[in-house]
């Protein structure tokens, strides 16, 4: 019987990287901030939350922000883009036709 403890492991795990979790929270915040008008900031934010959430168990708390925030970010650049189109689309119309009743009120001897 041996009195002497077993030596210790003198390796030990790499720390585990936790660069998307970063990147998807980084990109999440900078979509909040108005870069979502810019579609790919939103949309990478995103793909890296994912990723990091299966890939990083340590860090899913940093993926999970960055994952809601780039969510939230592509939901508004989304909502810009269909008032974008809309105003383009509808409301020349709805220009002409105000300005062509205001003329016609106008001239009508």
């Amino acid at each position: 019987m041996s009195y002497y403890p077993y030596p210790q492991n003198p390796y030990q795990r790499p720390p585990e990287s936790t660069g998307l979790s970063v990147a998807s929270l980084v990109l999440g915040i900078l979509s909040m901030l108005g870069f979502a008008i810019i579609i790919l900031v939103p949309l990478a934010g995103v793909i890296t939350g994912h990723l990091g959430y299966r890939r990083e168990p340590n860090s899913r708390a940093l993926s999970l922000a960055g994952l809601i925030t780039s969510w939230i970010g592509l939901i508004l650049a989304a909502l810009f883009y269909a008032f974008v189109i809309w105003l383009v689309f509808w409301m020349p119309g709805a220009i002409y036709e105000y300005t062509d009743y205001a003329y016609n009120d106008l001239n009508y001897t």
